[in-house]
């Protein structure tokens, strides 16, 4: 054999050794971290208008994703013109918890759920126009209708003050849903009545989006489903009828409805047949 076809054939077994060595490894990391190999498929489907947002400190996973834009944490994310997809990657699945909240119902991009993919621009989601969690007393009002604690919560600095125990009052707080934290709207229902919520001058928007769970302290095995009713009446169109629940599981659950673009109002009504630990939280988001 020629020296220099020796030569090549001792690069190629090497290379191949190598490629081996690397190929052992990272099938390593992903039984340490299986959401290696969720980042490479979001690169395969992924392009320059996408961001992928690693929920927890996690460079490595973001690094991984290069070229397609991707973050570590969950900054705020009012404004997302120009974006045409959100990809949230969370230890857990609890732990995409602050994305529901923002964008709502999301995509399951892995069979775990620790991976969610939401259409930011194909589902008008890239602007915030209304935050109910900014608007208590303001643009956002409760009261409490029927039982021993009926009438109005009036405002008492950053507090709806409804009339009743110190987990009636109504306010907007990070709460924890199995770990994951989020600022959410706490509204502890009540057995004997409803505490009704009343959104006004809401400006147009494509979508109403958010997420509502029963937070980790309230959390406990036979604990009680808790309901929101949500109606919206907007200019020139009917009335719009809604359903979210805060199944009794651990962590939140994600809505979205589309929405005709037009201004108006909305109430919220929420009830329980046991009212019992029922630490209630959502958020209110519109959208375009």
């Amino acid at each position: 054999m020629r020296p220099i076809v020796r030569d090549a054939l001792g690069v190629l077994v090497a290379l191949a050794a190598l490629g081996g060595s690397w190929w052992a490894l990272e099938r390593a990391r992903e039984k340490t971290d299986p959401r290696r190999a969720v980042v490479r498929l979001i690169r395969r489907e992924a392009g320059p208008r996408d961001l992928v947002v690693v929920t927890d400190e996690a460079p490595e996973l973001v690094a991984m994703a290069s070229p397609v834009p991707a973050l570590w944490g969950v900054p705020q994310m009012d404004d997302l013109h120009g974006v045409r997809r959100v990809y949230g990657v969370a230890p857990t699945a609890s732990a995409l918890a602050p994305l529901l909240g923002r964008f709502g119902t999301g995509s399951t991009v892995d069979r775990e759920g620790r991976a969610l993919r939401w259409e930011i621009a194909a589902q008008h989601l890239g602007r915030v126009v209304f935050d109910a969690s900014h608007e208590l007393g303001a643009r956002v009002t409760a009261e409490r209708v029927g039982g021993a604690d009926n009438g109005p919560c009036p405002l008492e600095g950053a507090v709806l003050g409804c009339h009743g125990p110190e987990w009636n009052r109504v306010r907007a707080e990070p709460h924890r849903f199995d770990g994951a934290e989020l600022r959410c709207i706490y509204a502890h229902p009540q057995t004997d009545g409803t505490l009704t919520f009343r959104f006004t001058a809401l400006p147009p928007a494509r979508a109403l989006v958010g997420a509502v769970g029963i937070d980790d302290a309230g959390w406990f095995p036979t604990g009680a489903v808790v309901t929101a009713n949500i109606t919206l009446r907007l200019e020139g169109h009917g009335e719009i009828v809604r359903e979210v629940r805060a199944v009794n599981r651990k962590g939140v659950t994600g809505y979205r409805f589309e929405l005709p673009h037009a201004p108006g109002e909305a109430t919220m009504t929420v009830t329980t047949r046991d009212a019992g630990a029922r630490q209630f939280c959502f958020t209110f988001v519109l959208a375009e």
